[in-house]
């Protein structure tokens, strides 16, 4: 019975260490390949976003000096 419960508990090592391994793969994945493209993903849109800001204000200057001087 003795062996038995230790050969059990044996495969349920094995189990868990190969699911560990399973997850620390699929944490290496995430970290350098998801985490690089949502990276690039957001410095674009950053991009983006600084172009965008920068026709808006110098349309409100456009349309500032406009005002003022008729």
């Amino acid at each position: 019975m003795a062996g038995d419960l230790q050969r059990k508990n044996e495969v349920d090592l094995i189990k868990i260490q190969g699911e560990i391994r399973l997850l620390s793969e699929r944490i290496d994945v995430i970290k350098n390949n998801d985490l690089r493209h949502l990276q690039k993903s957001l410095d674009f849109i950053t991009k983006i976003l600084w172009g965008v800001g920068t026709l808006v204000i110098g349309q409100a200057a456009i349309a500032i000096r406009l005002s003022i001087s008729g």
